[in-house]
């Protein structure tokens, strides 16, 4: 009985270094070179609210970066990391902002925390950024933790996807006012996020995100060129 309970307990610790590993493999795709891949997001309950995500993933340095479009095709943010062996780090943030001239201004954040996608599946990792813009100063922070596998459906298609409860913190120190909300994001091997469930405490609506199309980096600049 004893040997036969030992060996419960390996196999049941060997599947769970697997299922770890494999969380890698639900994150962004990583490719042999530089490659741009633009994901087309909508939300499920209004289709006029769209973003697109420009992923560039670049194998010799290990850097993966984000360029992110709202429905107009203005950049609202950037978001670089760094891929290891343990997951994926934040390096750089940066929001932006209209001026007074009406012109598109980025506003570069200092990271103060760095883990945003964890290989080994730790229960709860956070990232978090430091920046000023005209409303003031203000501190961003971003915890997450695993919630495990579950099977959604997405524009009518079945996947397995492993599934995060993210919790949001946004300081504003100048005003003396926190926002905290919630979302569930999902993500799917060898596509990276595919959806997040949002709703902001502020907002009478459900943001229900959904990806819709991944597009290639010529095709996202015919579509912009053509607005």
């Amino acid at each position: 009985m004893t040997k036969n309970i030992a060996l419960l307990i390996l196999i049941f610790i060997i599947s769970n270094c697997s299922a770890q590993e494999n969380l890698k493999d639900f994150y962004y795709p990583f490719f042999n070179k530089t490659e741009t891949k633009v994901y087309k997001y909508v939300d499920k309950n209004d289709s006029t609210k769209i973003e697109y995500w420009k992923v560039i993933s670049i194998p010799e340095t290990n850097e993966l970066k984000t360029v992110s479009y709202d429905s107009d095709f203005n950049v609202y943010n950037t978001f670089d990391e760094i891929i290891t062996e343990s997951g994926a780090e934040l390096t750089a943030y940066s929001d932006f902002e209209l001026n007074d001239k009406g012109e598109r201004k980025e506003i570069k954040a200092k990271v103060i925390d760095k883990d945003v996608y964890k290989w080994n599946g730790d229960n709860e990792f956070t990232y978090s950024v430091k920046y000023v813009n005209k409303y003031g100063r203000f501190d961003f922070k971003k915890k997450r933790a695993k919630s495990g596998l579950e099977n959604i459906t997405v524009n009518g298609k079945k996947y397995q996807a492993v599934k995060f409860r993210d919790e949001y913190l946004i300081l504003a120190l100048d005003h003396d006012v926190e926002q905290r909300f919630y979302q569930d994001a999902f993500y799917v091997k060898d596509i990276g996020m595919i959806k997040y469930k949002r709703k902001i405490p502020i907002q009478h609506d459900l943001i229900e995100l959904e990806l819709v199309e991944i597009l290639s980096e010529s095709k996202f600049e015919k579509i912009k060129a053509s607005r």
